[in-house]
């Protein structure tokens, strides 16, 4: 895990690569959070682990970004939606948690690190989790720009 130093928002900001070789989520908050997913691969069995895994921690805002941003984020409502109504008793925070996607990368990054916010919930941490193992620098660059003044093309 990789802490990103920035005072373009007042929350902390982690960026991780995901990897079925270590315990990806052990590191992550248990409270007061947003998941940014970066995703351009059709790896559907890594979003479901990654979305169930998330919900079960707390997470207050799951945003999709990247060609599979749609796809995030209807998994996540889907599993949102089945713990809700599901007659076994499967976790599910006291709080809603939002959902959005955005296929766009700069639009998507922009919008997790300054628009999610939940008001049943604080959001005091981002965690941007890498499905695509290639945008840490691309990240970290976009962070530096935004950091100038720059704000992606609408």
């Amino acid at each position: 895990m990789k802490k990103i130093e920035t005072d373009i928002t007042d929350r902390t900001i982690k960026f991780v690569e995901f990897d079925t070789a270590k315990n990806w989520i052990a590191d992550f908050p248990t409270n007061n959070w947003c998941l940014i997913l970066i995703a351009d691969e059709k790896q559907t069995n890594y979003f479901d682990e990654i979305i169930r895994k998330s919900i079960d921690r707390n997470v207050g805002y799951i945003c999709g970004v990247g060609k599979q941003a749609d796809l995030i984020h209807n998994m996540a409502d889907e599993e949102i939606g089945f713990r809700d109504v599901d007659i076994d008793d499967h976790y599910l925070p006291e709080h809603v948690i939002m959902t959005v996607g955005d296929e766009d990368f700069e639009n998507g990054i922009w919008f997790g690190l300054n628009l999610t916010f939940n008001s049943e919930t604080d959001i005091n941490e981002i965690v941007i989790l890498d499905v695509t193992k290639k945008a840490f620098g691309k990240t970290t660059e976009l962070i530096k720009k935004l950091e100038n003044g720059y704000l992606p093309a609408d």
